[in-house]
């Protein structure tokens, strides 16, 4: 008969809802958005998008700039009207305060400008934090940004977290 309660606990597990994305209600810079799906759809006709991913980790941070423990995952969705939405989850092992997360461009190894910020002091979130430390929301773009080229040479572009321990990142990883 105990064999007949472990599939119920399986399906229980299935159904519970995802961890909160944060614990600051303004944890995003325009809205917070719901789970990232690969195919989002409007009035029922699939949108076309682009999704990439990264793992961060420290010692993707140029001239070993970093020593941080805390390791995560980055996954920005660019929708078809041009709109990124982006998922940081970061295994804060460091129990670091994160206050600036960004989309740079440079190659792998190379330090590089911001082309869309994720995480900015006062827009409207100052930092995260916490196990694990996790942001989702809308990409602000900055002048330099050119969508068109991120599409086209998604490589060429990299995610990286700062803190105040280390405020020239604490983990990057580039886009794939």
């Amino acid at each position: 008969m105990r064999y007949v309660f472990l599939p119920a606990i399986f399906v229980l597990v299935g159904c519970a809802d995802s961890a909160p994305t944060s614990t600051d209600e303004h944890a995003t810079h325009a809205r917070v958005a719901g789970p990232l799906s690969s195919t989002p759809t409007l009035a029922g006709v699939s949108v076309p998008t682009h999704v990439f991913n990264t793992e961060l980790r420290a010692e993707q941070e140029p001239n070993n700039a970093s020593t941080s423990e805390s390791k995560g995952h980055a996954q920005v969705k660019v929708l078809e009207n041009g709109t990124l939405e982006f998922v940081l989850t970061i295994n804060n092992k460091s129990d670091e305060t994160f206050n600036r997360a960004h989309i740079h461009k440079a190659p792998a190894g190379v330090n590089g400008p911001i082309h869309w910020d994720f995480l900015e002091a006062g827009v409207p979130v100052a930092s995260i934090g916490g196990q694990p430390a996790t942001l989702r929301g809308v990409a602000v773009a900055r002048a330099a940004a050119v969508l068109s080229d991120l599409l086209a040479n998604p490589d060429q572009y990299y995610v990286n977290v700062h803190s105040p321990t280390f405020p020239g990142g604490a983990v990057r990883g580039q886009l794939r």
